[in-house]
C-alpha cells in the first residue's frame, strides 16, 4: 500500500508544485486543471461539483501525504487504520479545495479582467501588423505575458506596416483583436 501512497503523493504534489511554482518559473504553458461536472441528478450533482480535476489532484495529494507519513510512523502497522485516515484526509482536502475555487469563482475575488484592462498598455508586435492582414502582439499585464491578434487602428497611415519587435500601445479592444498604434504615434496625440 505504501506505492499507492508515494505515487498519490508525487503525482499531486508534482501538480501542486506546478500550480505553486509555475509562474516563479515563469513558464508560459498553462495547465489547467478544472473542469465542471454537471451531472443532474440533484443533491448528488451538487456534490459532484466539489470535485473538479483541480480538487481531485489536491485529494490525491491529501492522501498520499497522509498515508505516506502514517505508514512511516507507525512503521506499516495499522495499514486498515491508515487508509481510512488517509481517505478521509484526501476527500476533505479535495472537498475544501473543490469549495474554495467554486467560493472564488461565484465571487469577485478571483475574477478575471476584461479584454478592456489591455486597453492603454503597450506591447510588443510578434507577427507582423499591416492594414490589410492583422498580426499579433504581446503585452505584459501585471506578472503576465499575453499574445492577442492585433490589427492598425484607424487613426494609423494605411500604408503603414508594424514590423516584429516595434513598441505598440493598445488604444481599443473589440472581440479579442487589439486596436493599436506605433508607441511614438501615442506620444505624438498626447
Amino acid at each position: 500500500m505504501l506505492a499507492a501512497y508515494i505515487f498519490c503523493l508525487v503525482v499531486g504534489g508534482g501538480f501542486l508544485a506546478l500550480s505553486l511554482f509555475g509562474d516563479f518559473l515563469e513558464a508560459d504553458a498553462d495547465v489547467d486543471l478544472d473542469a465542471d461536472a454537471d451531472l443532474g441528478i440533484g443533491d448528488a450533482g451538487d456534490a459532484a461539483k466539489l470535485f473538479s480535476l483541480r480538487a481531485i489532484v489536491y485529494a490525491l495529494f491529501g492522501f498520499g501525504a497522509a498515508g505516506t507519513v502514517l505508514h512511516l510512523v507507525w512503521a506499516g502497522g495499522r495499514p486498515g487504520l491508515t487508509a481510512i485516515v488517509a481517505g478521509v484526509t484526501g476527500l476533505a482536502t479535495g472537498a475544501l479545495i473543490g469549495a474554495a475555487f467554486g467560493f472564488l469563482k461565484r465571487g469577485s475575488a478571483g475574477a478575471m479582467l476584461g479584454e478592456q484592462s489591455f486597453v492603454g498598455l503597450t506591447a510588443e508586435v510578434s507577427l507582423e501588423i499591416t492594414a490589410a492582414s492583422p498580426g499579433s502582439i504581446r503585452v505584459l499585464r501585471g506578472d503576465r505575458r499575453h499574445g492577442i491578434r492585433a490589427r492598425l487602428d484607424s487613426s494609423c497611415p494605411p500604408d503603414r506596416t508594424l514590423s516584429p519587435g516595434q513598441s505598440v500601445v493598445v488604444v481599443s479592444m473589440e472581440s479579442g483583436i487589439a486596436a493599436v498604434v506605433p508607441v511614438e504615434m501615442k506620444l505624438i496625440d498626447e
